[in-house]
Formats: C-alpha cells, sequence, structure tokens
C-alpha cells in the first residue's frame, strides 16, 4: 500500500522529527534498525507489527543477506500494508534507503522520504566538534568506513578536503588512517572518536592519524570519527560531555516500594550516579476478584504492578478450573483473561504497555502521552464512546482524579486489587544526598513527615503533579511522568538550573 522511509535520528529521542513520530503512530507494520533508539517504538499503536531488522551480530548473515531480507519484508508487507521502515540517522546518508527505495519502484509500491537528523553532524555537534568553522574550513567530507570492502575504491583520497567525518569505521580505521597519511596528510592530524554519540553513554577519545593508522581504537561501535582541525574544538566545546560529567558520582535517593529496590538501576548506572534506594511503601495483597471481561469495553490499568497481580490472582483462578475439570495445565499460556479480550486496554504509561504487549501481543492497546491519572483520563476521552463500559483495577490508595472523569460520563466500574502502606524514611539515607526522586504520592506523603533539616541542600525531583500535590516543599516536577523523565529534569536543572 505505502512504504515511507524515515530517518529516526542519531539516539537522542529528542532529535526524532514530528514527521517521523506521526508516521509510527500510523503504521501498521514498522521494520527498524539496530542503530534506532527502541524508544521510539512505543508510539506505535496497538497491533502494529514491529519487526527488528538490525541483526549485525557475530555469526549472523552477511551484510548482503540481511540486506536481501529487509528488501523482501518491504515487497511482502508494502503491498498491503502502511509500513514505516526506520533507519538510524538519515535513510538517504549511508543508510541503504536509496536502495531500498528503488526496491519499492521496481515491485510498484507508492514510497516516501522522510529525512532524519544525521548522526554525520549531529554526533559531532554533540561532543563539541562543528564538522564546519570559518577559522578551519569551508567544506567537508562525509565517508563511509565500509568502503575499503570494495576491490575499488570509489573515494579520491588525495583530493579530500581537510576535515573528514567517517562512519561506521571502527573496523576498518586503521585502513582508513594509513590510506590517508600515504597521501599526504600529516600523521598528527588530530581525531576526534565518538561513541554513542547523542546518548548518556557517550564517550570522546582524542587521538590522531598517526596512533589510529598504529594501532586502531579500542571502542565498540557505533562510533563516528570527525578528523582535521575541527577535532582539537572538542575540549573547548564538549557541552554534552560536561553536562554527562555533572551528574557522575551524584549520591541520588530513589523512594520505591519495598521489593522494587532493583528497578530503574540501569538508568541510574548509565548516568553514572550512585543511586540508594529508599523503601517508603509497602504493596499489600488484597482479596478481589475480576469480573467477566466480556461485559466490557474497556479496561484500565495504573500499573505494571496492578497488572501483575491481575495476572497472577487469573492464574490461580485458571488452575482451579483445572482441577475441577481434571486437566493437566501443561505448557498452556496462563489467560488473564485479558488475553482474549476484544475491547481497548488503557494503561497508564509505557513500561504497563509493553509488559501488556510481550505477554498479550494481540491486545488493542491504546496509551496516552502523558502518563499520570489526568492525561490517560483526557485520552479516555477522546478516544472511547460516552456510555462505554469501564472497568478499572487500581490501587486502592489512587487518587480520585481518573474515576472522577470517567465516572458520569462512562459506565464505570472501579475494583481496588492492592492497598499501599506508608513506610517511614530513614533520614540516615538522606546523609551526603545530592537529591532525592519521589516516585508517588504515596512516597511524597512520608518524605513530607521527615524533619525539614533532612531535605536541606538537597534537590527534589517529583515525577508528576499528583505526587506534588502532596510536597509542601520546594521541589522540581519532571514533564515526562518516569523515571526517564526524572533523570531528565535532573540533568538539566544541574546543567542550566531550568527543569
Amino acid at each position: 500500500m505505502v512504504v515511507f522511509i524515515v530517518g529516526a535520528g542519531p539516539g537522542d529521542l529528542g532529535l526524532v522529527t514530528l514527521k517521523a513520530k506521526e508516521l509510527i503512530e500510523r503504521a501498521e507494520v514498522i521494520l527498524y534498525d539496530k542503530l534506532v533508539n527502541p524508544a521510539v517504538l512505543v508510539w506505535a499503536p496497538s497491533g502494529c507489527n514491529i519487526i527488528y531488522v538490525g541483526k549485525r551480530e557475530a555469526g549472523a548473515d552477511s551484510s548482503q543477506k540481511i540486506q536481501k531480507d529487509i528488501n523482501s519484508l518491504i515487497t511482502d508487507y508494502g503491498k498491503d500494508n502502511f509500513v514505516v521502515r526506520l533507519k538510524g540517522g538519515d535513510p538517504f546518508i549511508f543508510g541503504r534507503g536509496g536502495e531500498e527505495a528503488q526496491v519499492c519502484v521496481k515491485e510498484g509500491i507508492p514510497f516516501e522520504i522522510v529525512p532524519g537528523i544525521s548522526s554525520c553532524y549531529a554526533v559531532p555537534a554533540y561532543a563539541g566538534v562543528p564538522v564546519s568553522h570559518r577559522d578551519f574550513n569551508s567544506s567537508f567530507a562525509i565517508l563511509t568506513g565500509h568502503e575499503q570492502d570494495k576491490d575499488q575504491s570509489m573515494i579520491d583520497w588525495v583530493h579530500l578536503p581537510e576535515n573528514i567525518v567517517v562512519l561506521m569505521g571502527v573496523s576498518q580505521i586503521r585502513t582508513t588512517a594509513t590510506r590517508l597519511i600515504e597521501t599526504g596528510r600529516a600523521p598528527d592530524t588530530p581525531v576526534a572518536a565518538i561513541r554513542s554519540g547523542t546518548r548518556p553513554e557517550q564517550t570522546t577519545v582524542l587521538t590522531t592519524l598517526r596512533e589510529l593508522a598504529d594501532q586502531g581504537i579500542d571502542l565498540k561501535p557505533p562510533v563516528i570519527f570527525a578528523i582535521g582541525p575541527i577535532a582539537t574544538l572538542h575540549s573547548e566545546l564538549d557541552w554534552f560531555g560536561k553536562k554527562l560529567a555533572l551528574a557522575r558520582g551524584k549520591r541520588v535517593v530513589l523512594t520505591r516500594a519495598r521489593g522494587h529496590e532493583g528497578e530503574s538501576a540501569e538508568i541510574m548506572n548509565t548516568f553514572g550516579f550512585d543511586s540508594v534506594s529508599m523503601p517508603l511503601i509497602d504493596i499489600v495483597d488484597r482479596d478481589f476478584d475480576v469480573p467477566d471481561l466480556s461485559a466490557f469495553d474497556a479496561v484500565v490499568l495504573t500499573s505494571l504492578e496492578g497488572v501483575k497481580r491481575v495476572e497472577k490472582k487469573q492464574g490461580e483462578k485458571k488452575l482451579i478450573e483445572l482441577e475441577q475439570n481434571e486437566k493437566e495445565q501443561g505448557e498452556e499460556k496462563l489467560d488473564l483473561g485479558i488475553g482474549a479480550f476484544k475491547g481497548t486496554v488503557f494503561p497508564i504509561g509505557p513500561k504497563t504497555r509493553q509488559y501488556l504487549l510481550d505477554r498479550w501481543p494481540g491486545l488493542n492497546i491504546s496509551m496516552g502521552e502523558t502518563y499520570n491519572s489526568k492525561g490517560l483520563g483526557e485520552h479516555i476521552q477522546k478516544n472511547l464512546d460516552p456510555g462505554s463500559k469501564i472497568l478499572g483495577l487500581r490501587s486502592s490508595a489512587a487518587s480520585d482524579e481518573l474515576s472522577g472523569m470517567l465516572t458520569g460520563r462512562y459506565d464505570y466500574t472501579e475494583i481496588p486489587i492492592y492497598d499501599i502502606r506508608k513506610l517511614p524514611a530513614d533520614p540516615a539515607k538522606l546523609e551526603g544526598a545530592d537529591a532525592v526522586f519521589v516516585v508517588s504520592a504515596s512516597c511524597a506523603q512520608s518524605i513530607s513527615e521527615l524533619d525539614p533539616s533532612a531535605l536541606e541542600g538537597k534537590t527534589i525531583i517529583s515525577i508528576g503533579p499528583m505526587t506534588s500535590k502532596n510536597l509542601d516543599f520546594e521541589h522540581i516536577t519532571a514533564r515526562t511522568h518516569t523515571i526517564d523523565g526524572m533523570v531528565e529534569a535532573y540533568m538539566n536543572y544541574l546543567w542550566t538550573g531550568y527543569p
């Protein structure tokens, strides 16, 4: 039907274009590469067939075989579906986007090209390396590091401009550096090697052509090389590296539910925080029963914890039914009842949505862009007809905001599925802390009961407006209501003084 060949930018989610986001939200099939930030996939609609085609691991097929398979997928799906082919950076800059567009032409499939922010200039920019600067150059070249795989080079090595950006060049960088020296470059020509550019794990190594020619570089892909005088500006203009450095070693107290201490460890480690977990709530079992879901048009699930508890409850119920019918469970997948649900499931945030998709890929899931009760309520109002029957499965401690938005407009039934018990905050864990991340209203209530002196000199980050309502002292409210959003707010505050 149609294929959109879309550039997904260099990695930072904020560098994805509005056009790309709009198409992802409408896609029926998404084919995405290894260098695409997987966070963009949360924008895909329910039922979208998401296919990873970026296999480059050891032992994988050759790049030619992989590309042939991708071309086949484009042909097979493109004839009858709305296909978004996501490629890192820009699809027409060493991304084989032109070749894939030619496949569409050959097969008679309509296509469009959506340019993306290219890593060839965005990654150097994040490392403080401008690809052009009046004091150094009026031109630059972009090379692919895989060009040496060809029997005959298509690069005019002798007449290249002084400043060069090399993409996908780690495996061939010794050959590239040697060729440049052999064709007249000074061996001490500066080089900035930038790994995982625009991402939290970005690393920049300053070196020279001589060093690269002699010993290569001990960096794993993806790496971009900026070669020439422009590389010398890294030390002066490395704004993103300096921003990341502000976070390293900062002691962050992350309030959690007991038993969830290990969650969010990956992002904390990526930014180099010294993370301390402070359990401030207990999640307490309660007896509940889930009615026949076929009687409802929609189910609302406001936490991953809630989904897992309902799943457990339904699993226990199914085991009893199996025993009563003298059947063996075997390897049968326990069905929450949601697995066969034909209505719409409304989760509150991306983690809950992803768990549901992983567990029951066929679900019709609809999620808004604001991950709190108000945002969820507004999303439901926009996407569900008045009078529809809705079942809400939530904590007994959940705020009344969502139920207030749904009651009256809809036939709304709410079932509390677990209780929350507050735990006292431990002042000792706050000693030496630079920041405190408050992840829920219940956690905020416990924090607020501390002697104010325990929080002096600490930056308090709230996950969202409902949590902020329970904090009666100065704090910052994250604009994106997730742990990632809290990290972003704290990083921006450290860097600019603004969240």
